[in-house]
């Protein structure tokens, strides 16, 4: 699988001798390289400080007087720590040349540009096929390479919307909601991340490289499954259920004690119903028709969450928790994030929360990678890199350019030389 002989130190890993070149920004490219570099992959993240990317923008909001730090950002540690980066000007024929030299020495090439940016550039596949014939070739674009949406610029916003998830999001006496967090990227790129170890099997087995073109539209519209066969089904679209649900009552989120603390409950089956109602102390609701059955719940759903949040607003989020799962019943605090970091016991057992070296800072608290390798375990390399931190290693070590080459083409405008970070906010 590798392209030449790598052994990091430090013990094998899952992708350890892979060596995986960047062209992308955001978050949907960037995550498949985060992730493959926890594994062991080298990851060559190709960047330009005439177009940084959105996570190279950042100005802490505890010092916005320093101005954009652009190793400083929460999501730059996030999406690409454990990478090399360089910097080339792709407008200039030296630097694509620099960039078919790099790819030549990889295995994978990952892009999240707009749809055609990277055939402009001369760095389209069947331009890098001729210098690397098995190259796996990812390119992850809003709605892929073909049809009639293929030129549009997208962002996270924009896929929610058409892939109907914004439709049914939020409360039903609501307009509908967006996510505030981007998840077609988080999709799009475990979907991707999954095809191109699918290619990397195929190359291992034939020898033959591919091209992958991945829309994030379709990776976000096929988590949808089960609400679009409602309308294949039915002939109806689904209902917009907030925090509710069509087969259990209660369900929902309610108000605990303290400055916006919440505790999710779901009730399901006559026999949880009864234990509800006993540690809730109103044992009279087992023989009120209006909450005596599954129907008579859900079509008196707004009077039981009612009556349910008079109980949990009174007590703490957890105590909640607590007394019901003792009960038997499921129930979760919605925690907040300094919960998860600072008191979430599960977390904490499992070591989730990692301490990360970080070239501007020290170290940095972030969250960790899900994967629960136990044969080849990952880890989280450096954060805070400069953008052309890895210029001297990528050009004179991998690619053995002299001093003086790689001066000409500092010279000429091709290799941008690295930046020089801002104090870091307090």
């Amino acid at each position: 699988m590798a392209s030449s002989e790598r052994a990091p130190a430090g013990g094998a890993q899952a992708l350890q001798g892979l060596r995986v070149v960047e062209f992308t920004s955001g978050m949907a490219g960037p995550w498949i390289g985060r992730l493959m570099a926890y594994c062991g992959a080298e990851v060559i993240k190709i960047e330009s400080q005439q177009r940084p990317s959105v996570v190279r923008l950042y100005v802490s909001p505890r010092a916005p007087e320093l101005g954009v730090q652009a190793a400083l950002s929460p999501w730059f540690t996030d999406w690409d720590a454990g990478k090399r980066f360089v910097a080339l000007d792709l407008t200039r024929p030296e630097g694509v040349a620099l960039a078919r030299r790099i790819v030549a020495v990889s295995d994978v090439l990952v892009e999240n540009y707009s749809s055609g940016v990277m055939e402009k550039l001369g760095l389209g596949y069947e331009d890098l096929e001729r210098i690397r014939p098995d190259l796996v070739y990812f390119s992850s674009s809003g709605y892929g390479d073909t049809g009639p949406c293929r030129r549009y610029v997208s962002w996270g916003s924009n896929i929610e919307a058409m892939s109907g998830l914004a439709t049914l999001s939020g409360f039903p006496e609501r307009a509908c909601t967006l996510t505030q967090f981007a998840y077609p990227d988080a999709q799009s790129a475990l979907h991707g991340l999954f095809a191109v170890l699918c290619a990397l099997d195929h190359r291992s087995r034939t020898g033959e490289g591919q091209r992958i073109t991945l829309s994030q539209l379709e990776a976000t519209v096929c988590v949808l499954g089960p609400l679009l066969m409602q309308q294949l089904a039915r002939g109806e679209e689904p209902p917009r259920l907030g925090n509710a649900s069509l087969s259990a009552a209660p369900q929902g989120c309610y108000p605990c004690r303290g400055e916006d603390r919440w505790c999710a409950i779901t009730v399901e089956g006559d026999a949880a119903w009864q234990r509800f109602c006993e540690v809730v102390e109103r044992p009279e609701w087992k023989e009120d028709p209006r909450f005596a059955s599954l129907t008579a719940r859900l079509g008196h759903r707004a009077e039981l969450d009612a009556a349910i949040s008079q109980w949990t607003r009174t007590r703490d989020a957890y105590e909640v928790m607590h007394t019901l799962q003792r009960a038997g019943i499921a129930a979760g605090v919605a925690q907040t994030a300094e919960d998860e970091f600072r008191h979430d016991a599960q977390l904490k057992a499992r070591g989730f929360i990692e301490e990360v070296e970080h070239l501007a800072k020290g170290h940095v608290l972030a969250p960790g990678i899900p994967l629960g390798l136990t044969g080849t375990p990952g880890r989280t390399g450096r954060a805070g890199a400069a953008m052309g931190q890895d210029n001297d290693y990528v050009f004179g070590e991998l690619l053995g350019m002299s001093p003086d080459e790689i001066r000409s083409a500092v010279l000429v405008g091709a290799i941008e030389p690295a930046a020089t970070e801002r104090a870091p906010a307090p």
